[in-house]
């Protein structure tokens, strides 16, 4: 394991200094506290200030939290300190340990969130491995610990509903290591009483990072990724607006049930070129001056060769999106970034998480098992290893997970009313120009 990983300036700002940004100066400058943030003393640590992450870290700021969290390169933790982030250099890709101020600032958090993903070759969870003891240690000062998963870990239910009851049928790539992680975290909370939540997302989208933005990448000229047309074959996809996986977070801190899982994702489990079909629609409408299509809109979908043309969009707006260009030149005209000039895509580390638009990790199925209540806990399984992975990937080819994904236990036990039920609504959102949980606090 390396040695102490390098903090950006931010790293002198205690729980107690929120940092400002002096433009004259071009330096970081402590301030104090606000007075709605010493009255809660709520003090939110997030691994992985990613897309989601940024957005739980706006979410919560806007609330009156304190906010610390970390991120890959010590440039991106410099910008997002300028945002009143206070931000600690942590590169899960390599082994990195928070030091000094930073491991101070986990020490003295009050809720800590993961999203940071599995280790991409060896499917440990970088977080678990660097700071499994302090997390352990300090088990008891700790009032909520969350953990993005993904519906990945479910496996193939051939289209069946799942719920957080069932059985866990990953078994090899990047869901089997989803598992895995689920049971380093919750080994944490049976052993040593880390008050544990899982939340197991549908692909992420949100503003920056959405069907629109890959509509609009198809229509410029972009280049489909590899994925897509598989994607296109796929009946159903689970899927959630990065705001309502906010909601969720805030409803399991209010409501906490230590050792529990959710999964997060909408009331809709449309198919890929259904979604890709409504988010061409919207643009056309948009550009003619025209309301959104009604609540009973729906199209058939698109053979896979058609849908794979603008089936990907798992990454934030591309170059050849003419919106999202725009949208960032604005951002520099007013001194600002945007939201894709902060955010690294989670899937740019090669990880697979489920923190991308529509991502569902790749697997195929076999039996896990569970007690009586709680998170199914599953029993640690060695992966084959005789085809060097080759025969995995000839399988995926002929054979789709299919599952769609109930979301009851968020509603009936955490009292969540989801913001964008279904991608109709978040879609013609994104393209009213609704930004949350991205929204300035």
């Amino acid at each position: 394991m390396r040695a102490a990983a390098a903090t950006c300036p931010a790293a002198s700002c205690s729980w107690r200094a929120r940092p400002r940004f002096s433009s004259r100066r071009g330096i970081i400058v402590g301030a104090t506290w606000t007075a709605l943030g010493k009255h809660h003393q709520n003090r939110l640590f997030i691994f992985g200030l990613g897309y989601t992450g940024l957005g739980a870290a706006r979410y919560f700021q806007q609330r009156g939290w304190e906010v610390a969290g970390t991120c890959r390169t010590l440039d991106k933790c410099e910008r997002l300190a300028q945002r009143g982030i206070v931000t600690y250099h942590f590169d899960p890709t390599e082994w990195d340990n928070l030091s000094g101020k930073a491991l101070e600032s986990l020490r003295h958090a009050t809720h800590v969130l993961s999203t940071v993903p599995p280790h991409p070759e060896s499917d440990a969870d970088p977080v678990i491995m660097a700071h499994a003891q302090q997390l352990s240690e300090r088990a008891d000062g700790f009032r909520w610990v969350g953990y993005i998963s993904s519906t990945s870990v479910y496996g193939d239910y051939e289209g069946e509903w799942v719920d957080e009851g069932s059985e866990l049928r990953a078994a090899g790539g990047k869901g089997f290591a989803r598992v895995m992680a689920e049971h380093e975290w919750l080994a944490l909370h049976d052993n040593f009483g880390l008050p544990v939540h899982i939340f197991r997302c549908g692909g992420i989208y949100g503003p920056g990072r959405s069907a629109i933005e890959a509509v609009q990448r198809s229509l410029a000229g972009g280049e489909a990724r590899p994925s897509a047309a598989r994607r296109a074959r796929q009946r159903y996809t689970a899927r959630c607006h990065v705001f309502d996986i906010c909601q969720s977070l805030e409803a399991s801190m209010r409501h906490s049930h230590p050792g529990a899982a959710y999964n997060v994702a909408d009331d809709d489990p449309a198919d890929r070129g259904t979604v890709m079909a409504y988010a061409q629609e919207l643009l056309h409408r948009k550009a003619a001056w025209l309301p959104p299509p009604g609540p009973g809109w729906g199209v058939p979908t698109p053979p896979p060769a058609a849908a794979a043309a603008v089936a990907d969009g798992a990454a934030a707006a591309g170059a050849g999106s003419a919106a999202a260009g725009a949208e960032s030149a604005a951002a520099a005209a007013e001194g600002r970034e945007s939201v894709e000039d902060l955010v690294t895509p989670i899937s740019s580390i090669n990880t697979g998480s489920s923190g991308s638009y529509d991502s569902a990790d790749e697997l195929l199925g076999a039996a896990g098992r569970r007690p009586s209540g709680g998170a199914p806990r599953i029993r640690p399984r060695l992966r084959s290893s005789s085809s060097g992975g080759s025969s995995s990937g000839a399988l995926e080819a002929v054979r789709l997970e299919e599952k769609r994904v109930r979301n009851g236990r968020i509603k009936q036990e955490l009292g969540v009313q989801l913001a964008f039920p279904s991608y109709r609504e978040g879609l013609a959102a994104i393209a009213a120009g609704d930004r949350r949980p991205f929204d300035e606090p």
